[in-house]
């Protein structure tokens, strides 16, 4: 079982203000973005999804709440900023759907799609025929 302490500092639990568990810690460093893990936080079972991949590609190390979590965490943030809670997880992390669609392909697939969409330069729609002013056109 893998219990610690956090101190609420901030709308999210972030890596550095988890103590006394270094496999949480780990657990939190092999998360990977977007996916998601069961806590119990101060005795509330609720749902935390790691925090997605910077736009520099470095992971963020945090947690952010997820549903009855978040308005949960927004109480303690703003009751007991600065105390320390327990912190336990409930249940493995599970893989979910990526935040963000496009973070969830390879280099190699995105550059393949951007070729793909730039290929498609000039290839819209164009009329042929005569050209009509807007007051032409609706009639005024």
């Amino acid at each position: 079982m893998i219990v610690g302490k956090i101190t609420i500092q901030d709308d999210v639990i972030w890596k550095k203000h988890i103590h006394d568990d270094a496999e949480l810690l780990d657990l939190v460093a092999r998360l990977s973005g977007g996916q998601t893990v069961a806590l119990l936080v101060d005795g509330v079972r609720g749902e935390w999804c790691k925090m997605a991949d910077g736009h520099d590609g470095r992971p963020t190390q945090g947690l952010r709440p997820l549903g009855r979590a978040k308005e949960f965490w927004r109480e303690l943030y703003r009751d007991r900023r600065g105390d320390v809670v327990t912190v336990e997880v409930a249940q493995s992390p599970v893989a979910t759907q990526r935040l963000h669609p496009a973070l969830a392909q390879s280099a190699a697939e995105r550059e393949a799609a951007l070729q793909a969409l730039l290929a498609m330069a000039g290839q819209g729609w164009r009329s042929e025929g005569r050209v009509v002013s807007r007051d032409e056109m609706h009639d005024r």
